[in-house]
């Protein structure tokens, strides 16, 4: 495992990939939780984990109470990573933070991605349904997470000491989800691409559309069969459409966002 600054996590490195693929993980995810993508994608293909304070190598830290801190984290050392055409993906939390992050490169002005992937996360200009959790006692914010998501692995769950160690981060990360308040904006000038899952109790496929509104680009929706959280057969399906797609940018340069 390649360490390239906090931020990211390089599972297999591939200096010779034409691409890049930035993978956002869901409140209270890892690195670890793209592990698997890694044997899922070609030789063209360089994954790359974000890893947000507060959990695996970064488990000292404290975590990020706000979309704001990750994104502003984050823009510290995205740049030495940019070089080669990359698109983001962010699952739930990291769709989030993906969107954001690629705002403020653009206001910014520095190089963006050449496509946006998001998956099971509401529309940022769409207030949640459900009520918020973050300031739950710890055995009742347990309980609710894993009754609107799931998603807390039953090793963890069963391990009083790893609960411990898992809880702060994963707070902080609801926190940050809960507390996010989006603002207006010009369109992106990128495509978008949304992934949701058919069951999806949390992100209910009708709400996607909202989405649209985001891009002055292509706009597609692919529904998948699972929940929140996609399982094994359905990431295939996901990684195969980017696949199919990421090549047509070959020999591009990453957009450099004006305004």
């Amino acid at each position: 495992m390649n360490i390239q600054g906090p931020n990211f996590v390089v599972f297999r490195p591939i200096p010779a990939a034409a691409f890049r693929v930035f993978c956002f993980p869901h409140a209270g995810g890892a690195p670890t939780t793209f592990f698997p993508w890694v044997a899922y994608f070609s030789e063209e293909i360089e994954c790359i984990c974000l890893q947000y304070p507060g959990r695996a190598q970064r488990l000292r830290e404290k975590p990020s109470t706000s979309v704001r801190q990750l994104v502003d984290g984050i823009l510290q050392e995205i740049d030495d990573l940019s070089e080669k055409p990359f698109a983001f993906y962010g699952h739930s939390l990291g769709g989030i933070v993906a969107f954001e992050l690629t705002r403020a490169l653009r206001h910014l002005g520095r190089p963006g991605p050449r496509h946006l992937y998001i998956g099971a996360a509401r529309p940022p200009q769409m207030e949640s349904s459900l009520s918020p959790i973050h300031l739950l006692p710890d055995k009742d914010f347990i309980a609710a997470v894993n009754s609107r998501y799931g998603g807390i692995p039953a090793a963890v769950a069963a391990d009083s000491e790893a609960m411990e160690m898992f809880l702060p981060g994963l707070r902080g990360d609801f926190t940050a989800y809960e507390t996010y308040q989006f603002r207006p904006s010009d369109p992106l000038p990128i495509p978008i691409t949304i992934f949701g899952g058919a069951q999806d109790p949390a992100v209910r496929p009708e709400c996607l559309q909202g989405w649209g509104q985001h891009t002055d680009a292509a706009f597609d929706i692919r529904l998948l069969p699972g929940g929140h959280f996609f399982p094994p057969a359905s990431t295939q399906v996901l990684i195969r459409v980017l696949e199919s797609q990421l090549p047509s940018y070959q020999g591009e340069e990453n957009p450099t966002f004006v305004g």
